[in-house]
């Protein structure tokens, strides 16, 4: 079961993984599981997508370390054929989705700047 968390938790955990650039063994999890992660992670940078313009402003540079962001996490799920467009008409991700939209909703507005700035400084 999948449990609503802070929208920095999610987010930070999601940088942490990505930024390390560790390879993280999925012992233990099946294809669905590991598919749902990548899902909740493409949420949740969809999400600073949607809200972080506001916070940063319009930028490129934001624009291409969130796509950068999204296909890294693609890269992770099963099916390789899978894209971004693809995914946003998956009954799973829609609802994850709106999951991060809501945790998004309960964080402040500190909490939101400083995961938009991190991603703004993101050094691909």
């Amino acid at each position: 079961m999948i449990k609503t968390i802070s929208f920095r938790s999610v987010l930070g955990l999601g940088f942490a993984a990505f930024f390390s650039q560790a390879v993280m063994a999925n012992e233990g999890l099946t294809q669905a599981e590991a598919n749902t992660i990548v899902k909740e992670d493409i949420a949740s940078a969809q999400v600073m997508a949607e809200l972080c313009p506001a916070a940063v402003g319009k930028s490129a540079k934001f624009d291409g370390n969130i796509n950068t962001l999204i296909q890294g996490y693609l890269a992770d799920y099963s099916d390789k054929s899978m894209t971004y467009e693809k995914i946003q008409s998956d009954s799973e991700y829609k609802s994850l989705l709106n999951e991060a939209r809501e945790a998004a909703k309960e964080a402040s507005s500190s909490e939101q700047k400083e995961v938009c700035d991190d991603v703004l400084s993101y050094q691909a």
